[in-house]
């Protein structure tokens, strides 16, 4: 299935039905979104929106100071805590944020990654977030807020 569509306005069809998701090398709003840093986390829960129960969402960004976009450094002190914050906010737990191996770049076979120099003059990192499996008994919320 090939949409287009805004993080911002997820199609209803599309919320909690992604096992998996990925996301290479995401700039403007969706960078943003990405590290749910955008104005009212509206990006941030669409894509929160759109795992199942269980789902997993892989992020590979690359953001320095020099992009002049006014981003938090993720190696930063705290960065790591206040991301985890953030996305918490947004129904996804940050299973794990490291540097990503220059394989890992490679395998995103993104043309992007390569104007950017991603893995050789600049740091990418990799962003693992998680939706908790679904418990017996207990409704699951779609990261908008509304129940399933």
């Amino acid at each position: 299935m090939f949409v287009v569509a805004a993080a911002e306005q997820i199609p209803p069809e599309l919320r909690g039905v992604a096992d998996d998701l990925t996301i290479f090398f995401p700039w403007g709003s969706l960078l943003r979104g990405a590290l749910a840093l955008d104005d009212a986390a509206e990006a941030a829960r669409g894509i929160a929106s759109l795992l199942a129960p269980g789902g997993v969402a892989t992020a590979i960004v690359s953001i320095e100071e020099r992009d002049g976009l006014g981003l938090p450094r993720l190696d930063a002190d705290g960065a790591c805590e206040a991301l985890r914050d953030r996305w918490s906010t947004a129904g996804l737990e940050v299973c794990d944020l490291r540097p990503a191996t220059v394989d890992e770049i490679a395998a995103t076979s993104s043309s992007w990654a390569r104007r950017l120099g991603a893995g050789r003059d600049r740091l990418a990192w990799r962003l693992e977030l998680g939706r908790a499996a679904r418990q017996p008994g207990r409704p699951v919320t779609d990261g908008v807020g509304s129940r399933r």
